[in-house]
């Protein structure tokens, strides 16, 4: 490859075809009305060859057959039609603060549309490049996979650029892109499933709204934050002192930060607050299907009264109650029910009424969405000091944070909607956010 000179001819992944499942049909739909991606960037620690880059890049997807997309919006299909591609990566120079422009071009690609008629590459490859060392960056149309699919094919795709000579594909999971159907959980466990999902609307029924959407527009904005080690172990100790998962602690922080910016909701019928979060479902598939490329997702929400003066512990005491319930009932597989309903009430709404129809029919402030990123490992020469990721809002929530765990550190993306929640008020909630989660709120 490369420097080499050795020959890089493989044979290309053929041509497969499935069925989408009613998660990636619903991302289609929000792809209507703005880009629905997602964006991972890992941080290299030496400088990556360009061409080099783009050769191991068309060599692994093709050798995964994730080339030539097209997706039948109609009848809920999709189909890699497999072949060999040539890619040539965005070159960005980093200058004198390379995480600032690795920063903004993850918001760019964000906002920036893909295709979605006719055939299509999903993906998108892009390198920023630092002083002895390399940003390299992936976005793609969110509805083809989960962050667990995007970071193994990027870690093929980075060991093959590090890689002297030309291999196999290592992660043999890549290749397979069948159906990306999600189980519901069978008939003996619907009456549970569905007397859970209907506390879950009894709750959000009692839910303070986010504010109304004036503009028929969609757009995204985005910024990064990550804590050091010594506060992201901080983090993580606290959830371990209240007996509760980070995602719970997460939850709990992210009802109380946004306290100031719902004050008004004490003058209305409804003033409980409510958080979503997004979910791997994987664990549910089959064994043989566990590894399988593709988008396995689903989603929960937590309510609280949340009033001023509320305690951290006492919403991560509810929140963890909650939380115990859903994965106990397994209430986040009810998710695929709820994504058909929305998407059949949406699709029958003019314009006007789809810019808040989320915020009626799902009224939660903002959701989560969490990855750890372990194991990295692209060989000898190099290292993955860091890894970021940017996540869509869509048109169903006024902001999503995406947090990604790797190495001792915990990596925030926040994304927002500025139609829907202006900038400033944003930052104060994510200010008061990280306070609560490190636990120095005190010391503010």
């Amino acid at each position: 490859m490369g420097a080499t000179g050795q020959s890089t001819c493989f044979k290309a992944g053929s041509a497969i075809s499935g069925k989408l499942n009613e998660f990636q049909r619903t991302m289609l739909q929000w792809s209507g009305l703005h880009p629905y991606n997602a964006v991972h960037v890992a941080r290299v620690s030496s400088p990556l060859e360009p061409s080099r880059l783009g050769e191991a890049i068309g060599r692994v997807v093709s050798l995964a057959g994730l080339t030539n997309y097209r997706v039948t919006k109609d009848g809920g299909r999709y189909h890699y039609g497999g072949g060999p591609i040539e890619v040539d990566p965005c070159i960005l120079d980093g200058g004198e603060d390379p995480v600032s422009v690795v920063h903004r071009e993850m918001e760019r690609q964000l906002n920036e549309p893909f295709p979605q008629t006719g055939v299509f590459q999903p993906f998108r490859w892009f390198l920023v490049q630092g002083e002895n060392e390399s940003f390299a960056g992936l976005a793609y149309f969110h509805m083809v996979a989960d962050a667990e699919s995007i970071g193994r094919l990027f870690r093929e795709v980075l060991t093959a650029a590090i890689d002297e000579l030309p291999q196999v594909l290592g992660d043999t999971g890549l290749a397979r892109q069948r159906s990306s159907r999600v189980p519901w959980g069978g008939l003996t466990s619907l009456p549970r499933r569905a007397r859970g999902a209907f506390r879950k609307f009894q709750r959000m029924r009692q839910s303070f709204r986010s504010p109304d959407c004036p503009v028929n527009r969609f757009d995204n904005e985005w910024f990064g934050l990550s804590l050091d080690v010594r506060d992201s172990a901080a983090a993580l100790e606290l959830a371990r002192k209240h007996g509760a998962t980070a995602n719970d602690l997460f939850l709990a922080a992210l009802l109380k930060a946004v306290i100031p910016a719902t004050s008004w909701r004490f003058e209305k019928a409804r003033q409980h607050l409510s958080a979503g979060c997004v979910v791997n479902v994987r664990r549910d598939l089959p064994e043989s299907r566990r590894g399988d490329f593709g988008l396995f997702l689903g989603t929960f929400s937590v309510t609280h009264p949340v009033p001023v003066d509320v305690k951290l512990e006492d919403l991560i005491k509810s929140i963890c109650e909650q939380t115990r319930e859903v994965k106990r009932d397994r209430l986040y597989l009810a998710s695929k029910f709820e994504f058909r309903l929305n998407r059949f009430l949406f699709a029958n709404q003019p314009l006007e009424k789809q810019r808040n129809f989320y915020r009626k029919a799902y009224p939660v402030w903002g959701s989560l969405t969490n990855f750890k990123m372990d194991g990295f490992q692209i060989g000898e020469k190099a290292e993955v000091t860091e890894y970021y990721r940017a996540v869509s809002a869509g048109p169903a929530l006024p902001f999503v944070i995406g947090v990604t765990g790797y190495r001792g550190r915990l990596h925030f993306g926040f994304t927002y909607r500025p139609d829907v929640i202006r900038g400033e008020t944003l930052r104060g909630i994510v200010d008061r956010f990280i306070l609560l989660i490190t636990g120095k709120e005190q010391e503010a």
